[in-house]
């Protein structure tokens, strides 16, 4: 029983592994390159406290990640859009970088080295995932 339990817990994080590896592969085969500016780069702070005291009295600030206004033209027309990458050191202001846009919706994006890096970080886990599964499904 115990085996299933733990084969089941593989194949469910197998099978979120393979959506996002899926979602992932949309940006790369069917997302639009654009060349993006930073155009402004903001600090999102987070409370940090000890237990239900630091809830309450909220102790101290800290920064969590950045993120980014990023400026692109896509098909003639000018965006201006917030990253959602969360990234721990800020973008140069001016600087530029490559992203695949949705094209559905070019407001979405996402940074191309990050989608090729995060596909083969994705499919090395949802293979781990498999092999975890199979070994406890197969092995006895």
């Amino acid at each position: 029983m115990r085996d299933i339990i733990l084969a089941c817990v593989g194949g469910i994080i197998a099978l979120a592994g393979g959506v996002y590896l899926a979602r992932l592969l949309y940006y790369k085969k069917f997302g639009v390159i654009a060349k993006a500016e930073v155009v402004d780069s903001k600090s999102v702070l987070r409370y940090r406290g000890i237990g239900l005291i630091g809830r309450l009295m909220r102790v101290a600030k800290r920064v969590s990640h950045y993120t980014h206004i990023m400026k692109y033209e896509l098909d003639g027309k000018t965006y201006e859009a917030e990253d959602k990458a969360g990234y721990t050191q800020p973008l140069k202001i001016g600087s530029t970088h490559l992203i695949l846009c949705d094209p559905k919706d070019p407001k979405k994006f996402k940074f191309e080295a990050d989608v090729s890096r995060h596909i083969t970080i994705t499919a090395a886990l949802v293979v781990m995932a498999v092999i975890f599964a199979l070994r406890f499904l197969l092995v006895k």
